[in-house]
């Protein structure tokens, strides 16, 4: 029946011309007794038919609304008619398509396909939401989203959406927070299928909400390979301000509203050092520096996805850059041993019974370690990676991690022989961490590690000492070790000192002065409110070229005039 009340619609409808611009009205009534007189209809269901149609033409806004306000129908223009006139001829024939049978279908389809999916939708959807009178578009799909902050040195990492080189949308970002969308199977219990999809397709629901940590655990697995507690915890960070936009990877894009929550990722040691080998495997993981997050584009021309947290910061970058530095970072360092450098210092010796001297400089005391000088060997390589030193050569099967940690998991002799020089530390302020009998490291702060001075020498050119510039290059460097581990590669440093300093280094290089001769305590002032200071200074590993002992302030280590 309601193929034949359309039909017989058609000829009663309103026309407008095609070359002049003439048209006419038809009332509303006059449409309702059409269909009552040719159909022997109850007036109610005429009403109704006739409702139901003005509403889908007044949707599609081809009727003059001026003319419906006084219960007529009149065209805009004759291709609103022939609009109109398509739509009502296609639903009263049953052979007629807008699109192929099999045109919607999803399941295995090609990309092209997908992409005129899309396409459709979007005029509709994008026009919906465009046009709306007030402004106040009502959604049609509803996605729930969990996003992680993976957070180390001031950066945060991001992922390469999947669909970058396929969407329209190319300023949206290419680069998204780690995690995605909640999908079914994110969803715990048993449910039956009715309920389940439509508390997914409903808007604000708390089922759903609850599900988002799951969703995050499948996708940090997908995109990173971390697996829950074995590499990281997280917990709440962020729920955002839910947003609409017409979005939605091909073909599912339609006016949608975002439940966006973010969560704060706390790595284990596992997980840390799995995260550093899978970025260097995987490109389309990408540090983002914070200043870059909260621009949301890189000096390179990497754009990052952050419109939703921005707009939760009500536009405001900079406080969003506030917060993000305000998070503890996902993974921290750590060590046991963490005493004020101000205070402490451990330093290693070559060729002493008791090698580790520990203390305040020049009151250092020898640590009641005796050591083999094997196990001294692998001591003074647990301490230049932690140190950082660059290793010259790496003895086989000895990985180098961030943090001071050594991988040993297939040299099975340097597991045996690190797991006895951590048994031998235990009792030690000092400690050797053994993480499984796999990962090792010396759990000291960097920054109070320091080396035997014989591995140090001084370096500055006679004629630089005899010319007459106001400042001179001098150079520190320090020899290259041999360890277990591996050699360190030798490291120079040339810095710039004033000609009279470096006379006054060179006169205290050939003797000790009294601790309280005044030109001494100058040099020491001198030398400790500028080289000392120095971070590449620092770095070299020294404890410092000048130091006081048993009553005299001391040079400490060689001195070459070249």
């Amino acid at each position: 029946m309601s193929v034949q009340l359309i039909q017989s619609l058609i000829p009663h409808l309103p026309r407008y011309a095609e070359e002049e611009g003439d048209f006419y009205s038809v009332p509303r009534e006059d449409l309702i007794n059409a269909l009552c007189h040719q159909h022997q209809l109850d007036r109610a269901i005429a009403e109704n038919t006739i409702n139901l149609i003005e509403t889908l033409l007044d949707t599609l806004a081809v009727l003059n609304t001026a003319y419906l306000q006084k219960g007529e129908w009149c065209f805009i223009s004759f291709p609103a008619q022939l609009l109109a006139t398509s739509l009502l001829t296609a639903m009263s024939d049953s052979e007629s398509r807008f699109f192929a049978d099999n045109f919607w279908n999803t399941q295995g389809i090609a990309d092209a396909k997908k992409n005129q999916q899309r396409e459709a939708l979007s005029i509709v959807e994008n026009r919906r939401y465009e046009h709306h009178s007030s402004h106040n578009a009502k959604p049609i799909r509803y996605i729930y989203v969990a996003w992680s902050i993976i957070k180390l040195d001031d950066n945060i990492l991001f992922y390469q959406r999947e669909d970058t080189q396929k969407r329209f949308d190319k300023k949206a970002g290419d680069y998204g927070l780690i995690g995605g969308r909640l999908n079914q199977h994110d969803v715990q219990g048993n449910m039956d299928m009715p309920a389940l999809l439509a508390e997914l397709q409903s808007e604000n629901s708390d089922l759903i909400k609850k599900t988002l940590p799951e969703t995050l655990k499948r996708e940090i697995r997908e995109e990173v390979g971390l697996i829950f507690e074995q590499h990281y915890r997280f917990k709440p960070w962020r729920s955002l301000k839910p947003y609409q936009q017409v979005q939605g990877s091909a073909p599912n894009h339609a006016l949608t509203e975002y439940y966006p929550a973010i969560f704060q990722v706390e790595l284990t040691l596992e997980g840390y050092l799995f995260l550093q080998q899978q970025i260097q495997r995987d490109d389309r993981l990408v540090w983002f520096a914070i200043d870059d997050v909260a621009k949301g584009e890189t000096a390179g021309g990497k754009i990052a996805y952050v419109k939703a947290l921005v707009d939760d910061f009500d536009n405001n970058r900079l406080a969003l850059k506030t917060e993000l530095l305000a998070l503890p970072d996902s993974f921290a360092a750590g060590y046991l041993f963490d005493p004020p450098k101000s205070e402490y210092g451990l330093t290693l010796l070559i060729d002493a019974e008791k090698p580790l001297l520990a203390g305040v400089l020049g009151k250092g005391k020898p640590l009641d370690l005796v050591l083999t000088p094997r196990q001294l060997t692998i001591l003074l390589g647990l301490a230049a990676h932690c140190r950082g030193f660059e290793f010259a050569t790496v003895e086989e099967n000895i990985i180098f991690h961030p943090y001071g940690w050594v991988d040993v998991k297939n040299n099975p002799m340097r597991q045996v022989e690190l797991m006895q020089l951590a048994d031998l530390f235990k009792d030690a302020d000092l400690i050797i961490e053994n993480h499984h009998d796999v990962l090792f490291r010396l759990s000291i702060n960097p920054d109070v590690v320091y080396f035997d001075e014989s591995l140090f020498t001084y370096s500055v050119h006679k004629a630089d000492l005899t010319g007459t510039k106001t400042k001179i290059p001098v150079s520190i460097e320090r020899k290259s070790l041999a360890t277990a581990l591996g050699m360190t590669k030798a490291v120079a440093e040339v810095f710039k000192v004033t000609l009279e300093f470096a006379h006054k280094l060179q006169k205290l290089s050939e003797k000790p002065f009294a601790a309280d001769n005044e030109q001494a305590v100058k040099i020491e002032d001198t030398y400790k409110k500028g080289l000392h200071r120095e971070l590449r200074f620092s770095a070299l590993g020294l404890r410092g070229l000048i130091r006081r002992e048993d009553g005299f302030i001391k040079f400490c280590c060689k001195l070459d005039v070249l």
